[in-house]
């Protein structure tokens, strides 16, 4: 097998990548590790900041809702009245004082009240001095009991708030108000995401106030420590073997992944590389035949791929483009000959014509038939200009070219048709495409002519409209159906002779369209066309002048208008 060097390229390449994919992994897997301990940091951060605004705010609450049993002189006395009378005084009282002044002096009416309003509420409890009893209740027993001051021990997790006598404003005991921890667990919910943190918050007595999750020292390699303003403590950390597993877990799966990319790609570009150097020498030895004259073959792109199954697709078209392009060549050497007799024929038909019609009207002359003479001789010069090799033409000539061809229809209908044609002095020898105006004028005599009326007309004019000149043919024919003119109009409307050449596959009007392409292929962007259609047709054609004078430029613009 034929040593490419491309091929050597290509494995030089695949031996890059591996090591770039290698490098890329160990590298990704590195930074993986160093901003998920950013992030674990940021978020114990977070939710330490977000704990201690919350623990402060929990405790300026719960401070005012313990006050606010104790408010105003009514409440406090329905405070005394509970601790210092029996059960069966206290509800006389109560009922004697309800609704007095709009105050609710009942402690259990306050306390129920502190319930219903305040969801996150667990538990209240009032320490009075020098009182044997203790007032109990819960968010499950909202009325609440007494129960003896001996047996009763206030939970670390309730938060006390100091009672003052409003008359006094001596301290009268303690009201210990404990908040539901789902409080608390949604703060840390709605931040911590997957992440296992340990969260221990201390009061100001040093008691565990709140706690979540695993809290071992010897797992936590930092705590982050921050005091509220009221004396409480919280502490959050993150499990050391949780960074540790992440970062294990990420440099592991980031290297599988680097290793498997690895080995899927060398394998891949093996396999590619040995089939394009296939492919590659398959048309290296095709290509070396065809040069050394074999000339029949044909690359295999049954075996090619992509880029190359391009280069033998295209090699194969150009191979076969060259043989018809020979064997066209010859052809057409063999057919020159035939072709030039042919030619000559050709022009010996023009003269026979020309002498024969000329032998005819003679003979017409002779007979007295002058208006047969007439007609003859003017179908005559018809045909001979029709035959002419020229492209161009004067105003003047084009014009007598319609005049005469509308003699010829009007000698059909002599009492039914007229006609007329009129140049402004100065614009005879304007320059023009030839049989530009004649398809116009043809075009009026096969569809526009009503044959039931007397006074069929069509008349050209040309003239100077201030800076340019107008050519106007116009006509009291039948005019065009709306949707026609909507049709011919957005034809005439292009300005590409190209799209012009779409449109016009399988339409009508060929004669004014015709004339619209030539228009524009002469004249280019300065030419502009309108038509339209009333009682006849109108056709406004603006054109650019080339030459007044024939081999004699100029750049004066004119209009060429045609109502038909």
């Amino acid at each position: 097998m034929k040593k490419i060097w491309l091929a050597t390229l290509l494995k030089f390449y695949a031996y890059i990548m591996v090591g770039i994919i290698t490098t890329l992994g160990v590298t990704v897997s590195l930074v993986y590790w160093h901003n998920q301990r950013a992030e674990t940091e940021r978020i114990a951060q977070l939710i330490s900041s977000r704990l201690t605004t919350e623990v402060e705010d929990i405790y300026e609450r719960s401070t005012q809702w313990g006050k606010s049993l104790v408010e105003n002189p009514a409440k406090l006395e329905g405070v005394y009245k509970y601790f210092s009378m029996t059960p069966s005084e206290y509800e006389s009282w109560r009922l004697d004082n309800y609704f007095s002044n709009y105050i609710q002096v009942s402690l259990h009416r306050n306390v129920e009240t502190l319930y219903l309003e305040h969801d996150v509420i667990d538990q209240i409890d009032l320490v009075l001095n020098d009182y044997t009893t203790v007032f109990v209740s819960s968010k499950n027993k909202k009325g609440g009991q007494q129960v003896p001051a001996d047996r009763y021990k206030a939970s670390s997790q309730a938060i006390p708030v100091s009672l003052t006598d409003v008359t006094t404003g001596e301290d009268i005991g303690l009201a210990y108000i404990k908040i539901n921890p789902a409080l608390l667990d949604s703060v840390v919910d709605n931040i911590q995401d997957t992440i296992p943190v340990a969260v221990q918050i201390y009061n100001p007595l040093g008691k565990v106030f709140y706690h979540r999750g695993d809290i071992n020292p010897k797992d936590h390699s930092q705590w982050i420590v921050r005091d509220t303003a009221y004396g409480y403590q919280i502490w959050v950390g993150i499990p050391t073997s949780y960074t540790v597993r992440t970062a294990l877990f990420s440099f592991t799966w980031m290297i599988s992944v680097a290793l498997i990319l690895v080995l899927v790609l060398y394998l891949l570009l093996q396999r590619i590389f040995r089939n394009y150097q296939k492919q590659v020498l398959d048309l290296v030895d095709t290509m070396e035949a065809i040069s050394q004259g074999d000339s029949e073959r044909r690359i295999n792109v049954d075996t090619k791929e992509q880029e190359l199954l391009l280069v033998a697709e295209t090699t194969n078209t150009m191979l076969d483009n060259m043989d018809k392009s020979i064997r066209d060549i010859y052809q057409l050497q063999l057919s020159q000959k035939d072709a030039n007799l042919k030619a000559l024929q050709a022009q010996i038909n023009p003269h026979f014509m020309y002498n024969t019609m000329e032998f005819i009207r003679m003979y017409a002359v002779m007979q007295d038939q002058e208006e047969l003479a007439d007609i003859i001789y003017e179908f005559s010069s018809l045909l001979r200009n029709n035959i002419s090799e020229e492209k161009e033409t004067t105003i003047e000539n084009e014009l007598e070219f319609c005049r005469k061809y509308s003699y010829l229809c009007m000698v059909r209908y002599p009492k039914s048709i007229a006609y007329g044609f009129k140049i402004e002095p100065g614009l005879e020898e304007m320059i023009i495409p030839k049989f530009t105006l004649q398809p116009l004028v043809e075009n009026y005599f096969v569809h526009g002519v009503d044959h039931k009326r007397k006074d069929n007309v069509i008349s050209i004019k040309v003239r100077h409209v201030g800076g340019a000149v107008e050519i106007r043919v116009q006509d009291n024919g039948r005019g065009l159906e709306p949707s026609q003119l909507q049709r011919i109009q957005q034809i005439l409307s292009h300005r590409d002779p190209r799209e012009e050449v779409e449109e016009s596959k399988g339409r009508q009007s060929i004669g004014i369209i015709n004339v619209h392409e030539r228009f524009l292929l002469y004249f280019g962007d300065r030419y502009h066309i309108q038509i339209t259609s009333e009682k006849g047709k109108v056709f406004s054609i603006r054109l650019p002048s080339r030459t007044l004078k024939r081999k004699e430029s100029c750049i004066k613009s004119y209009w060429l208008t045609m109502n038909i």
